[in-house]
């Protein structure tokens, strides 16, 4: 991993730039530093006459716990590789007994596993912060999570030895950080270390200024050129600290936010998109080079939605391919059911081994829409047998479900529940529910969803009190699909009121949303992603969940939220949308034609299997009735007919006869947009790209 950062590694006359990593054309980190022009250079966005972006290995940005080789680099550049742990036989200091640290009054169990290193770390706060500026020492956050193997790697190693230990102290002020109780303080520093490293993953070290100004950032770092680290940039502060304050100015001045583009994307993005992926692909392995290979299901996902757009056999090919190559890989635990986080090889033959709530939640609804998509039962089984690991091994007690087993532990459990992955699983059992016509599914998921909605107000995890937009974005994507799954009326409601909550307190005046609310303690910036890691954004998902809330509720309002959001995304996306997989699949859903599907009467069950019998993606499905009329007015006039079960298909609004026949729905859902009503929906659009909804109207079907 190529790291631009001001750290002096091996101390030369002045300092702009350096290096971190485990390999090194020399030891000892004596490759040159890059000087100012590099610096800038690499910051502005332009080296060796490429897009800073160039640089960004699309959909890595979540390579998760450690080191990865970078192709890119040029033969004798300093890497950060997958290999073992580089030798560190110079740094023999004996561990002393063990004391416990500040970290030990913490509740988090990443937090926990350094309460007995000899560094004294501080949790996040700003009591760290001031003690920063008091003692003018730059400040080393490291960031994690409790099942990443790299970071317990790094602990082992270095955090735990004397030596380092006494060089931090003396040196830094350290914070540690868990990502996953704090996505904020994460999010902020990611987006420093995508603007200084290729492949950022964690453990995520950077360092700031005693003022917290960030200059330097790399992910796992060998002990002892970690001890050289330490020691040449606490020398390099106390004598030159002008030349670190020049890089972190630098560094600032490249976080400042693009600006918006004026225009919405079209059909074009999605084929870009498309296309690569297909120049990745690992036609014999399935997943997309080079490896490490996470499952990344919201990229099969989308490129389910663009084969169901353009019927491009290639697209579906390399979904089905993944999916049956990582199902008889070993990133499927064989024994206990699930998938594991990634795998570190081509073949999926070398997994990193913790398992994730929110990996089986996404990867279930891949394996469901596969099987939608094609009917073939190996993708229903795959999903079913995700639900039954989850079920067993992640519920807590009350129904929620806990976010891990540990990779270098197989019988630990990281038993924080957090809001946002438990509302993709909610999402995940709801469309399992619906598609394999499973009840206890749905149970499950109602189950969850009740404790979290119990709460006075929505919170990050039961130890966070703090929410933000991934908790509200991703809970409403769970509880629309429960909806759908139920028809209980109390969840749509909610969802709705958690996007007009989400409107007022994370969206910016341009249009795209800020991971922190507005009454959030202001971090080095507001962080608002786009761009998906191993999990999409909350960008990405709330553009989803603002067209499907504009399709229910006609309401304008969505529908331009959601034409803003695209608008103030363009400019990060348009080099390398297949990093935003997941808001392309929304894009797509925008763009249209998409299904208004209203079920009226009693007993809408077996209309409701023939909804989801078939893979449709872009579609809103609602149960006639007072309560949802209310919601959604256009539903009024749509009534069982003769007392029996009826449903309504409609396309924009306009609808076809009504149907009793679950075959006949099975029909016009499967039948192909035609062009002309792809025009239709492309001239409905008003000039600011707001779709002009029409009353609706009934179509003879033909």
């Amino acid at each position: 991993m190529l790291l631009l950062a001001a750290a002096q590694i091996a101390p030369p006359p002045r300092l702009i730039g350096g290096v971190a990593a485990i390999r090194t054309v020399a030891p000892g980190f004596s490759r040159g530093l890059p000087d100012a022009d590099e610096v800038r250079a690499r910051l502005s966005g332009r080296k060796n006459g490429r897009s800073r972006n160039s640089f960004y290995r699309p959909l890595k940005r979540a390579h998760e716990n450690g080191p990865l080789a970078n192709p890119r680099l040029k033969p004798g550049a300093t890497v950060l590789t997958q290999a073992t742990p580089a030798k560190t036989a110079s740094l023999s200091a004996p561990s002393a007994p063990p004391r416990e640290n500040r970290l030990s009054r913490e509740s988090s169990p990443y937090l926990k596993q350094h309460a007995k290193n000899p560094i004294n770390w501080y949790p996040w706060g700003e009591e760290a912060l001031n003690e920063a500026k008091k003692q003018n020492k730059p400040i080393w956050i490291s960031i994690g999570y409790s099942t990443c193997h790299w970071c317990h790697v790094m602990n082992a190693e270095s955090f735990s030895n004397e030596e380092i230990g006494a060089l931090m102290n003396a040196n830094f002020i350290a914070i540690k950080v868990d990502r996953e109780e704090r996505p904020d303080v994460d999010s902020t520093y990611m987006a420093v270390a995508r603007k200084l490293m290729s492949d950022p993953g964690w453990p995520l070290n950077v360092i700031l200024t005693p003022d917290g100004k960030p200059f330097f950032a790399a992910a796992y770092i060998p002990k002892d050129r970690l001890a050289t680290l330490l020691t040449n940039l606490g020398k390099t502060w106390k004598e030159h600290p002008e030349q670190i304050a020049s890089t972190a100015s630098m560094v600032m001045q490249s976080l400042a936010p693009d600006n918006a583009s004026a225009e919405i994307p079209g059909a074009e993005m999605l084929k870009k998109t498309y296309q690569q992926f297909a120049d990745r692909f690992d036609a014999i392995n399935g997943g997309f080079n080079p490896p490490p290979k996470l499952p990344a299901a919201h990229q099969l996902m989308f490129l389910l939605r663009y084969w169901r757009r353009t019927g491009e056999p290639h697209a579906l090919a390399m979904v089905e391919t993944t999916l049956r190559k990582m199902r008889s890989g070993a990133i499927w635990d064989a024994k206990r059911g699930g998938f594991h986080r990634y795998a570190v090889d081509a073949e999926w033959k070398q997994p990193h081994y913790e398992k994730m709530l929110c990996d089986q939640a996404l990867i279930a609804m891949a394996y469901l829409e596969a099987f939608q998509a094609t009917h073939k039962p190996e993708y229903a089984a795959t999903a079913r047998a995700i639900f039954t690991y989850v079920l067993r091994d992640l519920r807590a007690p009350n129904g929620t479900f806990y976010s891990a087993n540990d990779s270098d532990n197989r019988t630990a459990r990281d038993e924080k529940v957090l809001t946002d992955w438990n509302g993709l699983m909610i999402a995940a059992l709801s469309q399992g529910a619906a598609v394999l016509d499973e009840a206890t599914y749905a149970l499950a998921a109602r189950r969850a969803a009740n404790v979290l909605l119990a709460q006075p107000h929505l919170q990050h995890s039961d130890k966070q009190q703090a929410a933000f937009l991934d908790d509200y974005t991703f809970l409403t994507w769970g509880l629309l699909n429960l909806y759908e799954a139920t028809f209980e009326v109390r969840y749509l409601q909610k969802a709705i009121t958690l996007e007009r909550e989400s409107l007022t307190r994370f969206r910016d005046p341009t249009g795209r949303f800020y991971l922190t609310p507005s009454d959030a303690a202001t971090l080095l910036i507001r962080p608002r992603d786009t761009s998906d890691g191993a999990l999409p954004s909350g960008n990405s998902v709330q553009l989803t969940n603002l067209v499907r809330l504009s399709r229910i509720t006609g309401d304008a309002l969505y529908e331009k939220a959601a034409d803003d959001l695209l608008r103030t995304s363009v400019a990060d996306v348009t080099l390398v949308p297949s990093a935003s997989a997941h808001l392309m699949s929304g894009l797509d859903f925008l763009l249209g034609p998409s299904f208004e599907i209203v079920l009226a009467g009693a007993d809408v069950k077996p209309l409701q299997r023939a909804v989801f019998a078939s893979f449709v993606p872009n579609k809103v499905v609602l149960h006639g009735g007072a309560d949802v009329a209310r919601i959604a007015p256009f539903t009024k006039l749509q009534r069982a007919i003769g007392g029996k079960a009826t449903a309504y298909v409609c396309t924009n609004r306009l609808c076809r006869l009504p149907t009793g026949d679950p075959t006949k729905v099975r029909k016009l859902l499967g039948r192909r947009i035609s062009v002309r009503e792809r025009a239709n929906e492309i001239r409905s659009r008003s000039s600011t790209g707001v779709a002009r909804r029409s009353p609706v109207n009934v179509l003879r079907a033909g």
